[in-house]
């Protein structure tokens, strides 16, 4: 809108302001953003090397709280008030790298971890930032100025994803009353309900009703923690807290959410902690006193695996991992043979007294590559995730980039969301676990959409955000300068008349 450019941020055709569309950074400003970040990672090790204690406490101190900050820095700086994978793969990283060698460095201040924390938080720290600065430092989340109702839901379309939603949830609470074994079917499917029901009441006609709409996602959340959570796989519970708070950024007009989850982090974690704390007592496998333990433990076992490594005793998978990870969904029920997982591939070496107990271990996504190619699986690691992060993103991005006015576009826009926060899996403990529990979700949500949403899809669906004038415009054209009805004129000609329209709005939206 010429005349009106006030230097606010950029406005799309419809003149509301969207920072999603945003001019690509500079070459120049790339490049001194990571030389700097790489700068300090520099400098952390010359407070290693010059560490008058024994196992470099000062150097794991420093690197830590610098991880910290840069995968905090990297999820508040992009996408600007949108939450993006990205973002949210960096905010992984500073809590299972930067949390977790805080945590363990200011736990072993006295004596020595027995393990390179330094090195393993180190290596995983320049990892992150060459990869940044390679593959996602220069990404745009839109290149092109989005409509007025992109990522929103017309009345029949969020009726559809409102009623699926609660459907999917009572059926997973139902099987997990009935049947508690159920339980890793019912969660996948729960999980979905509850994205689903989010996506209808927050990105449909009624959104604006936000205090309304976040007590119904309160109670659902509820719903799920009471009966689809058994104290263990807490990172279940917040991926899909991150998933709704997706959800809810999608309208915000500053980045209040994302203030919302750097805030809120702490103290959801020290609750979820003194959950698994307590779940723990009495478990002949878990000693975790603290609840941390399957938070920082995959930086430890990734510290043990670079000494194995360095003392030539640490094997090589060649890629199985990831081979094993792309038949995860097959069930053991039909394969009596299917390949175990990455955590299970770990416990002959670092918990060998569990063998056979059905433990499983997690090293990091950076453990993977290095027990599949040494060192050299670490330098291949930049491209493969950068490149696989960068997809998820730009899928993220198109998902929300189009009105939601059937149920195969909230299908994408959901999908999109739940492959984004399950990132959280594949960093934790690599791609097996990362294919086995956001591949789920996607079943589930691929089924609904399929085997439901075509009876939305195949109905007239009418969308108050497409502008009416263009529509009676279009038909004009097609009938000659007349708009038809049923009945035709006097003399077999069209009346001339306008057809009478059902109201469109909210009160189609649960028709």
């Amino acid at each position: 809108m010429a005349g009106e450019d006030r230097g606010l941020r950029p406005r799309h055709a419809h003149g509301m302001p969207d920072d999603r569309v945003r001019t690509p950074t500079s070459a120049l400003w790339r490049c001194f953003a990571g030389l700097a970040w790489l700068g300090l990672g520099g400098a952390c090790l010359l407070i290693e090397w010059n560490s008058k204690i024994d196992w470099g406490r000062d150097g794991s101190l420093a690197m830590s709280v610098l991880a910290t900050l840069f995968g905090a820095w990297v999820f508040w700086s992009d996408g600007g008030r949108r939450i993006t994978a990205v973002g949210l793969y960096n905010l992984a990283f500073a809590f299972f790298v930067g949390f977790s060698g805080l945590y363990q460095t200011v736990k072993m201040w006295t004596s020595s971890p027995g393990v390179p924390l330094f090195t393993a938080v180190a290596v995983c720290y320049f990892v992150q930032v060459v990869t940044w600065l390679l593959f996602w430092s220069g990404t745009v989340a839109h290149p092109r100025p989005l409509p007025s109702n992109a990522g929103q839901a017309d009345g029949r379309t969020a009726g559809w994803a409102v009623k699926c939603g609660l459907l999917l949830l009572i059926l997973a609470v139902t099987m997990s009353m009935v049947a508690p074994d159920s339980l890793p079917v019912a969660n996948p499917i729960g999980f979905v309900g509850v994205v689903l029901l989010a996506v209808g009441l927050l990105r449909g006609p009624l959104a604006h009703h936000t205090f309304l709409w976040g007590v119904v996602l309160l109670i659902a959340f509820g719903f799920y923690f009471t009966y689809l959570f058994n104290g263990f796989g807490r990172i279940v519970v917040g991926t899909l807290a991150l998933a709704l708070l997706v959800i809810s950024a999608h309208r915000d007009q500053r980045p209040y959410t994302k203030l919302l989850i750097l805030g809120g982090t702490a103290p959801a974690l020290w609750f979820l902690a003194g959950l698994r704390a307590t779940g723990a007592q009495g478990s002949p496998f878990t000693s975790d006193q603290d609840g941390f333990e399957s938070a920082i433990s995959p930086l430890r076992s990734f510290a043990q695996l670079l000494q194995l490594n360095e003392m030539g005793v640490l094997p090589r998978a060649w890629g199985e991992t990831f081979v094993n990870a792309a038949v995860g969904l097959v069930p053991r029920a039909l394969w009596d043979d299917k390949p175990i997982g990455f955590g299970a591939d770990l416990v002959p070496l670092l918990s060998p007294e569990l063998v056979g107990t059905g433990h499983s271990a997690a090293a990091l996504s950076h453990g993977e590559w290095l027990y599949n190619f040494g060192l050299l699986g670490l330098a291949l690691m930049v491209p493969a995730t950068g490149l696989a992060v960068r997809l998820i993103d730009r899928v993220l991005a198109w998902a929300s980039s189009s009105p939601l006015t059937t149920p195969y576009a909230v299908g994408a826009y959901a999908g999109a969301i739940v492959t984004a926060v399950s990132l959280f899996d594949f960093l934790w403990v690599g791609s097996f676990t990362y294919v086995v529990r956001g591949g789920g979700r996607l079943l589930v949500l691929a089924a609904v959409v399929l085997l439901i949403g075509w009876r939305v899809s195949a109905a007239a669906v009418p969308n108050h955000l497409v502008d009416r004038n263009s529509i009676h415009a279009a038909r004009r054209a097609r009938s000659g300068g007349y708009t038809t009805t049923a009945a035709p004129g006097p003399i077999g000609r069209p009346s001339g008349r306008r057809p009478r329209h059902p109201r469109p709005g909210v009160d189609s939206m649960f028709r």
